[in-house]
């Protein structure tokens, strides 16, 4: 591949994923709070409502934080931001989750890739856009469930935007070890000690990537980039011991059905095995014949000798088994669909990799050897890529699943009207828990439900957790949805 046509590739493959992430954008305009939003938002909420201080907004925050600590879960950091739902300042500014998500992850995937390719293989800036605009859109438009994952704020900012952020961390780390610097190690001390107050499934990987990093450092005997690995390593664990030591978490453990961890790693890796199955599909390899031709060309020149492959592929598959050891260990399944979420987006970044490590290991060694002995034809990387994918998107079509994607379907919502008859609603309802005359507020159901923006609704019953705080939100004596057959 010439420098200008992957120059010319890269920029169109940007402009793809930025049309693409137009109509979920879009999408989020409609977008509107839910169950366990108002459930962690309600006091703070009030506060804001008397005072109009942020300050004081989020102390109580951290009040409501510290209360969670005691009495639910000990996630420190992720029991804050749950208090300070969009909502709790502002009824539009719910419409900003999916954007603000969409740019953690996009962010994330590109900041963690450009020392990646760009400096650890010495790839071009065009081979880093197209890389990692690939990828993000794979994900984006293939994730099972971008309900949870992208558009409902408890959800999405608990996983997702953990995620995100720890793909943030990684590219740092990744940063520091190509060139040390001291101010690194205090921004990755910071992340470190916030990811560790988030959810164990995209805490865990990081952490066995960070121990595994910090213990090869001390048998290089390197200590420049020791001593920063090694702060950073007692801060993660630090975080993590405050995290899994917090009262509350033996308080919801006792609804939960709880297996050893032997048995949680072997289910693990068990349930790893499952998802290569059922994930690795005509998405995944349309995206592995897109980045194939850049990667080869970064091949032509990188001094990487990968030389290891067994070893690497089975340190790629165990840090990727390890997401789905908490939720294992905790519920004996694989959790909720906003954690599955979690591991599909871990999915992406980790075979890519194991496949790219493959792909240079037969160019590297296997492919001289068979010049060697055999006069292979000359066939131009580029056309046949242009081949195969075309194929696999024709493929895709008969079978429905470019339909299926996350843009189709965002797209397919906003022009039926049925995401603004949902918000409709939404106002409707709105209007009725903001009267101030109505103290009894009983909410007609939703008869519009899209399937980005429906979650789940208030219960029947006004005296349901949820439904409480919701009433304490607006200032109602109780809240309930009455049955659509009244």
């Amino acid at each position: 591949m010439k420098s200008k046509t992957e120059k010319i590739a890269a920029a169109c493959l940007l402009i793809l994923l930025i049309i693409n992430l137009l109509p979920i954008i879009y999408l989020g305009r409609f977008n509107h709070p839910t169950g366990d939003d108002y459930y962690y938002g309600a006091e703070a909420h009030i506060v804001w409502e008397k005072t109009g201080s942020v300050i004081e907004t989020i102390k109580e925050a951290l009040k409501g934080a510290a209360y969670d600590y005691q009495t639910w879960q000990g996630t420190y950091s992720a029991m804050v931001l749950m208090r300070l739902q969009p909502t709790v300042f502002s009824e539009s500014a719910y419409h900003w989750v999916t954007f603000v998500i969409l740019l953690l992850l996009t962010g994330g995937i590109f900041y963690l890739l450009k020392p990646v390719i760009c400096r650890w293989l010495g790839g071009s800036s065009a081979s880093w856009i197209a890389i990692a605009s690939v990828l993000t859109l794979l994900a984006v438009q293939t994730v099972p469930t971008p309900a949870e994952s992208m558009f409902w704020y408890n959800g999405s900012m608990y996983y997702t935007g953990y995620l995100a952020v720890t793909f943030f961390f990684w590219g740092k780390l990744l940063r520091y070890l190509l060139q040390p610097r001291i101010r690194d190690i205090l921004y990755m001390a910071i992340l470190a000690v916030f990811l560790a107050g988030g959810n164990y499934i995209s805490l865990l990987p990081g952490m066995i990537l960070l121990v595994i990093v910090a213990l090869w450092l001390l048998y290089k005997k390197d200590k420049k980039r020791g001593i920063g690995i090694a702060i950073v390593t007692v801060a993660i664990l630090a975080g993590f011991i405050v995290n899994a030591m917090a009262p509350g978490n033996a308080v919801r453990q006792s609804d939960m059905w709880k297996i050893p961890a032997w048995k949680a790693v072997i289910k693990s890796l068990l349930q790893g095995v499952r998802y290569l199955v059922a994930w690795v599909g005509p998405g995944w390899l349309s995206a592995a014949v897109v980045i194939t031709p850049f990667l080869l060309k970064i091949y032509g020149k990188t001094d990487l000798g990968f030389r290891y492959p067994v070893i690497v592929l089975g340190l790629i598959y165990g840090i990727f088994c390890s997401a789905s050891c908490p939720t294992f260990y905790t519920m004996n399944s694989t959790g909720p669909a906003r954690a599955v979420a979690v591991c599909y987006y871990g999915f992406i970044l980790f075979t890519f990799a194991a496949y790219g490590y493959v792909l240079g290991y037969f160019y590297q060694r296997v492919l001289p050897r068979v010049r060697e002995g055999y006069k292979l034809p000359k066939i131009s990387g580029t056309v046949m890529s242009a081949a195969i994918l075309t194929a696999l998107l024709l493929i895709q079509a008969a079978n429905g699943s470019l339909a299926e994607t996350t843009s189709v379907k965002s797209f397919q919502s906003i022009i039926s009207g049925e995401a603004a008859a949902y918000e409709q609603e939404y106002l409707e309802r709105l209007a009725i828990l903001e009267d101030d005359t109505v103290e009894d507020a009983v909410l007609p159901p939703y008869e519009n439900r899209p399937q980005f923006l429906y979650v789940g609704d208030l219960a029947v019953d006004p005296q349901e957790p949820a439904n409480q705080k919701v009433a304490l939100f607006y200032d109602k004596k109780t809240v309930s949805v009455y049955c659509a057959e009244e």
